[in-house]
């Protein structure tokens, strides 16, 4: 069975990449939309895509009003893959400053180790941390978001992770337990999610977004029927009444080392050597970002 895996930010598992024959819903047709020619490995592919200058124009011209929760989700860096600035890092310097006065919540995909659980929790952790081949740079990009997110006053999240999920996952004498690790991560994305939204409906004054950020799987508005119950989208939706949308963020680079992105429709796009950031309509509320290139 071929599936489409996340990975978590601070823990996850599995393979990187989208699950290259997940159904798509047609795209409606744009009046902006630009058609961009690519220099893409034989044969050439002409795709359709919006151009912008930078990340945060992107997200602002493709959120509607109307959006209740986004839900970011990025294809990782790995120490196997194209060292180059991840999508993190970027979300973090051009991304969350632009709509950072929209935003009441930030929910991250990632778990701060509870000490109560003790070395039971620290071993579990890292087993997953090597397993995915996670940067140690990442941590350090987990904390500059939370912080960039404290300072504009939106108030992070991160998931809870108790003491048996920790031998659920990551079972002492054995390898990390894919399907729970995913499940857990669905499970609590959603709880969090839920509870953001109630929380601040009840305020008067709420500003109108919450946002998540995670892998490029739990956000999946139109997923494959192997993988529907690892996507917390479709209960969000059902949540905020039609108010999800989900974003995708892809590096080039990171794309080129994940051999079941090159089905994928938008794929020529990452061999543009264009200095703009393209954006791919999927479906109704349904993005996929790709980053320009790297300058060498």
């Amino acid at each position: 069975m071929v599936r489409k895996w996340a990975l978590l930010l601070l823990a996850a598992c599995g393979k990187d990449s989208k699950e290259a024959s997940r159904p798509t819903a047609p795209a409606p047709k744009d009046a902006a939309i630009a058609t961009i020619a690519i220099d893409a490995p034989a044969p050439s592919v002409d795709v359709k895509v919006d151009s912008f200058s930078d990340l945060g124009s992107a997200i602002k011209a493709i959120v509607p009003e109307r959006a209740r929760v986004i839900g970011f989700g990025e294809l990782h860096a790995r120490t196997d893959r194209a060292q180059v600035a991840s999508a993190l890092s970027r979300f973090t310097a051009d991304g969350l400053p632009a709509i950072k006065d929209k935003l009441s919540d930030l929910i991250v995909e990632t778990w701060i180790v509870d000490p109560k659980c003790g070395q039971a929790a620290k071993t579990a952790t890292a087993k997953v941390e090597i397993t995915v081949r996670r940067p140690q740079e990442t941590k350090s990009e987990i904390a500059v978001l939370a912080d960039t997110a404290r300072a504009a006053k939106i108030q992070p999240h991160a998931m809870r992770i108790n003491c048996d999920d920790y031998e659920r996952i990551a079972p002492s004498g054995k390898d990390v337990k894919t399907e729970e690790l995913l499940s857990l991560t669905t499970r609590e994305l959603g709880r969090i999610t839920a509870e953001a939204v109630q929380h601040r409906d009840k305020e008067p004054e709420h500003r109108p977004w919450i946002a998540l950020y995670g892998g490029a799987l739990h956000n999946d508005r139109f997923p494959a029927a192997s993988i529907e119950d690892w996507s917390y989208a479709a209960g969000v939706d059902k949540l905020t009444h039609d108010g999800f949308v989900e974003i995708d963020l892809i590096v080039p680079e990171l794309a080129e080392g994940d051999p079941g992105m090159t089905s994928q429709p938008w794929y020529p796009l990452v061999a543009s050597t264009e200095p703009t950031v393209k954006v791919w309509k999927r479906g109704d509320r349904s993005f996929v970002v790709i980053f320009p290139r790297t300058k060498t």
